[in-house]
């Protein structure tokens, strides 16, 4: 596999004539120098490939880069003297730059030729995107140059390439198109045969691409081949024939597969009808198969807005009639608004093509399902049909945004952060899903003006993307809050925007009601303290006055500021913080994470024993718990101080 994927000299290939020149000093030459300069030629190529890695620990050609170690560059370098012929054991020296700067990096950042004058290196990004900007005069994709130094003098050779940030690009999925020279092949024992081609081609750019390994089957029939490589115009040739069976006459499918170690697998097929030679041409039955697309947009969805529908007309043996029939299609019933064949209205006709008959749908201004009816009239007079609903109009363009989060999952990510996922639901005006890939934009603005907030929000999502789980739902955009222990607590206004008709902007905040998001506690600590555990009445005072400190720290062991605590404490005639008495005994820590209170006692809370002589008093001990008033809240373990009356005058 591998010598496969890097044998030619990849998807780029720059050449690099260099001549060099050797010149003597002023000295005269000796016998045995008997000229006073020499030249070599020297001759670069030089290829770049992305490649991935497959479950099987496998190298697999992949159209692009794409940010992270899912997938690398190979650089190759060949060195040739004048003649063309290699030369081994030179060394090459790589580097790579973006914007002008230094970029990524090497498995290895110089090496010397093989016997083949190969000097192979692996590019990865270091989780870093550069691509270039096709709206841009400047270039800000990578430059790899790679250097051959003889006597101090470089010869260098540079080669370019993307790595893409698949957030902000989509590349997925490559165009693949799967066809056909002929719709039908005879049974002949192979004389003839149908030529396959399937095409790869880049989402982002529409090139080419090379080396892409496409896997062809088929239900009856021979290929050629069961997989084949692309070329350089991105296209898998393979012939598809007859084994000689009379059993095989009828339609046989084709799928050609191509997968994507990353991203996943791309699927299409055509369908070819072994005749027999014999058969007779009459059509007996129609069939419609699946539409692709199988699903549209409404006019202004901003998607496709059309589809073909088809029918095949078939005789009694199951083969394709080769004689041109005339097909009627109809919609109906409970057609969309709007919908239509042709333009022409809820019914067209056509003739088939190799048994074959389609025709286009559009899209009205309401969704829904499309149900078709093709209709056959034969020369006996005989009304042949078939029914089927090939064809969904799905969805509109967005209309209603509502985002939401999930603060109670709240998690750290460490370096003292803290990760929360939101999503926004986007669906259309008549409360359907809207399109994979509708791009959400994400914003968060302080609750409170001229203040800062220490998070951010993921900027861009689209429908459908994967969620922290790795799930993805048709109409839901995940992103992601980031935030630090000084943020717990604080509100941030974090608002989703996408785009409906005609530009118009749908926009929407998490809880629109009170237009806030909370920065959730991820549970850490609350603790309660105090010098004072005991306190005798009769010794120390009629009053008691205890000092007690609440202390908060996150899940980093951090101190939280600014959150709201609440204290308890049972028989205490007033709480105070840090002077007055306080409303609902709360206060906020510090910017160590403390609160002090003062929790005052009187005396009466040990109540005299009845009938006591002397007169004596019940010990009373005063319970004391902390709690925190900002999500998620947590309660101290609680602290106890014990009161007494010992000594009793006359």
């Amino acid at each position: 596999m591998n010598s496969r994927i890097f044998k030619s000299n990849g998807i780029f290939t720059v050449t690099l004539l260099a001549i060099l020149l050797f010149s003597c000093d002023d000295r005269n030459p000796t016998k045995s120098d008997s000229s006073s300069t020499s030249s070599e030629n020297y001759n670069l190529e030089i290829a770049a490939q992305p490649y991935a890695t497959d479950a099987g620990g496998n190298a697999v050609v992949v159209g692009e880069d794409i940010v992270g170690s899912f997938v690398k560059t190979r650089i190759d370098v060949v060195l040739k003297d004048s003649t063309g012929k290699v030369l081994p054991n030179k060394l090459i020296e790589f580097s790579a730059k973006a914007a002008g700067v230094s970029f990524g990096e090497f498995n290895i950042n110089s090496t010397y030729t093989n016997a083949d004058g190969l000097a192979s290196v692996n590019f990865s990004d270091k989780d870093q995107a550069a691509y270039d900007n096709a709206t841009t005069p400047l270039y800000e994709g990578v430059t790899v140059e790679a250097k051959h130094v003889v006597d101090k003098q470089e010869f260098p050779i540079t080669i370019r390439f993307n790595v893409f940030d698949t957030a902000a690009v989509q590349l997925w999925p490559y165009q693949f198109n799967l066809n056909s020279n002929t719709s039908s092949i005879k049974v002949d024992d192979g004389l003839t045969s149908a030529e396959l081609s399937a095409k790869i081609t880049s989402r982002q750019y529409g090139q080419a691409l090379k080396d892409l390994e496409v896997y062809f089957e088929s239900t009856n029939g021979r290929l050629s081949e069961l997989s084949k490589f692309t070329d350089t115009l991105g296209i898998a040739l393979v012939d598809f024939s007859d084994t000689g069976d009379p059993e095989e006459a009828g339609v046989s499918t084709i799928v050609a597969r191509y997968q994507h170690p990353v991203f996943g697998t791309l699927i299409d097929s055509v369908q070819i009808t072994i005749l027999d030679t014999t058969y007779s041409g009459t059509p007996a039955y129609v069939e419609i198969p699946s539409s692709y697309p199988g699903e549209i947009m409404v006019v202004g969805g901003g998607g496709l807005e059309s589809t073909q529908i088809c029918a095949r007309v078939f005789d009694e043996n199951g083969v394709l009639v080769n004689e041109p029939v005339n097909v009627t299609f109809t919609l109906g019933p409970n057609i969309p608004e709007g919908t239509n064949i042709n333009n022409a209205g809820i019914s067209d006709s056509t003739y088939t093509a190799d048994g074959e008959a389609c025709v286009s749908i559009n899209s009205g201004t309401v969704p829904g399902p499309v149900r078709v009816t093709a209709t056959v009239l034969t020369d006996s007079g005989e009304v042949i049909s078939a029914t089927a609903t090939p064809v969904i109009i799905a969805t509109g363009p967005p209309y209603y945004i509502e985002p939401d989060y999930n603060p109670q999952e709240s998690e750290p990510i460490g370096g003292g952060f803290y990760q929360t996922e939101a999503a926004a639901i986007v669906y259309d005006r008549w409360y359907n899903p809207v399109a994979d890939s509708t791009y959400v934009y994400w914003s968060m603005e302080p609750q409170a003006p001229d203040t800062l907030i220490d998070a951010f929000v993921q900027g861009v999502s689209f429908t459908s993307n994967e969620n922290l789980n790795g799930d993805n739902f048709p109409g839901v955009a995940y992103t992601t809050i980031i935030y630090s222990t000084d943020a717990i607590g604080d509100l941030g206004q974090v608002t989703a925007l996408t785009f409906g008709t005609n530009g118009d902007t749908i926009m929407a905040r998490i809880n629109e009601d009170e237009g806030e998001a909370i920065m959730f506690f991820v549970p850490g600590q609350l603790t309660l303290g105090t010098p004072t555990q005991y306190w005798d009445f009769s010794t120390m005072g009629s009053t008691a006055q205890i000092e007690v400190t609440a202390t908060l720290i996150d899940y980093y062991g951090n101190a939280v500021s600014d959150a709201d605590l609440m204290i308890t404490a049972t028989g205490a005639a007033a709480i105070y913080w840090p002077v007055a008495p306080i409303a609902a005994n709360q206060g906020v820590t510090n910017d160590d994470g403390q609160i002090t209170f003062l929790v005052v006692y009187d005396q009466g809370i040990c109540a005299p024993i009845p009938n006591s002589d002397p007169l004596l008093y019940e010990d009373f001990t005063s319970t004391i718990v902390a709690y925190l008033l900002i999500p998620q809240q947590i309660t101290s373990d609680p602290l106890e101080i014990l009161f007494v009356r010992t000594y009793q005058g006359p």
